[in-house]
């Protein structure tokens, strides 16, 4: 019954007209109407008219898995959104991945009109889960399965509004990218490639909006980027009655332990930034496989000569990303007797940093949301959110994140959506697309 109290108080929420105050609210502006204007109420009654055959969409895309791996059924998605896009005027193509990159690819969709700022949607089709148990299901206004709410239903949002801005004759005059990438959830390596046609899109694009996850009272303009990191540390080999000794030294399980302690009681409490060790293994023979699982081997009675660790560095700038790893560096150097030790970084998302287009953005978002009746919109902080796809665009656009459906279980089998957010997130995109246009210079 959880759930069923948790819907209530969303559709309550949802209802509200007054503003839900918040210290991270932004003050409403002036210049943001919180009425509609006449064409603004088309829209809005143009989503709702299209509400029931948008739920069916979005049961249609749950009931195609389309885990990371399943390239197939990852290409079925898109190609399910991508004849929805096309009936709507958009030049939609399949990007796909070379071989070794082991991913679908990407549902790109473009449309051209007028000459008003280009705007870069964002979603994605792949999931974590798949298989069974993880179909669609709806319970009155709840709807289970994988990609319910992370992000298939964000990306019936994207469509549901895009459909409502053409019925009203709005779209014709709009520039507008759609991308959906085929492995968000677990990119393909290496990144220069698997991320080449969103950079293209956002290279040829003004804002970004990113539709994954959504709230009646939050979206984020800041997430934090994500980097990998590995640390190995040789040591000498003996007999364990010498442990400690001149001649023996301390092994690399303590020198490895001695470096991730020392990160722990000189880093943490930096605002923003954090580093978790995902693996460590230490013995006498130890082994990584492609997919990065450890295999070790050894006795007791023997000091171990390896030890490995893995784990993920996030931070907020990259001026943050690059003072922890000099201060890693320096704490890795300074090894303890008898053993080596050396550490390497990958880079993987880039941060997305507060900016003032943001708040910009978060403004007009906001306007929209109050003149639609929604609640007063503010921003979540960027370390409440993981890395996600608009961080990719970030250096290049200003960007906006969480316009997507509201749900909860997302990466496992519990995934749901509250299906009246599926109608919240299209209505405040469209007004929001549609204020874009006349509030948004072209190349800002």
């Amino acid at each position: 019954m959880k759930s069923r109290r948790h819907l209530i108080f969303a559709v309550i929420a949802m209802a509200a007209c007054r503003p839900v105050s918040s210290p991270t609210s932004p003050r409403p502006v002036a210049a943001e109407p919180a009425t509609l204007s006449t064409a603004e109420a088309q829209i809005r009654d143009a989503v709702r008219a299209h509400y029931d055959s948008a739920v069916d969409l979005l049961r249609r895309a749950v009931n195609i898995p389309s885990g990371t791996g399943n390239l197939a059924g990852v290409r079925q998605v898109g190609d399910l959104f991508g004849a929805e896009l096309t009936a709507l005027g958009f030049e939609s193509q399949w990007v796909p991945m070379p071989d070794s990159i082991r991913r679908a690819g990407h549902l790109v969709a473009v449309h051209r009109g007028g000459n008003g700022p280009r705007l870069l949607l964002i979603g994605h089709l792949d999931t974590v889960y798949e298989g069974a148990g993880q179909e669609w299901v709806r319970e009155d206004t709840v709807a289970r399965g994988a990609g319910t709410s992370d992000m298939k239903g964000g990306d019936v949002a994207i469509v549901l509004a895009l459909r409502a801005l053409a019925d009203v004759g709005r779209l014709k005059d709009m520039n507008v990218i759609v991308i959906m990438t085929g492995d968000e959830e677990s990119a393909g390596r290496p990144i220069s490639i698997s991320r080449a046609a969103l950079l293209d899109a956002a290279r040829d694009s003004d804002v970004a909006l990113a539709f994954e996850g959504g709230s009646a009272t939050r979206v984020a303009i800041g997430r934090r980027g994500s980097s990998s990191w590995r640390l190995g540390v040789s040591a000498r080999q003996a007999h364990s009655s010498g442990i400690f000794s001149q001649g023996s030294g301390y092994g690399a399980a303590y020198e490895g332990i001695r470096i991730l302690d020392e990160f722990r009681r000189t880093m943490v409490g930096e605002r923003g930034l954090t580093f978790n060790v995902g693996v460590m293994a230490s013995g006498t023979n130890l082994t990584v496989d492609t997919s990065g699982a450890m295999r070790v081997d050894g006795k007791s009675n023997i000091i171990p000569p390896v030890f490995q660790a893995t784990g993920d560095l996030r931070f907020l700038t990259d001026q943050q990303k690059d003072s922890a790893r000099a201060r890693m560096r320096e704490i890795v150097a300074r090894s303890l007797q008898g053993a080596e030790a050396t550490i390497t970084f990958g880079d993987s998302y880039p941060a997305m940093p507060v900016t003032a287009q943001g708040e910009r953005l978060l403004q007009i978002f906001d306007g929209a949301s109050r003149a639609l009746g929604y609640p007063a919109v503010g921003t979540s902080a960027p370390e409440s959110r993981g890395a996600g796809d608009v961080s990719f665009v970030a250096p290049i656009i200003p960007g906006i994140d969480g316009l997507g459906v509201d749900g909860s279980g997302g990466h496992s089998p519990r995934e749901l959506v509250y299906l009246p957010s599926l109608r919240m997130s299209a209505e405040r995109a469209a007004v929001f697309m549609s204020r874009l246009v006349e509030r948004w210079p072209r190349g800002q």
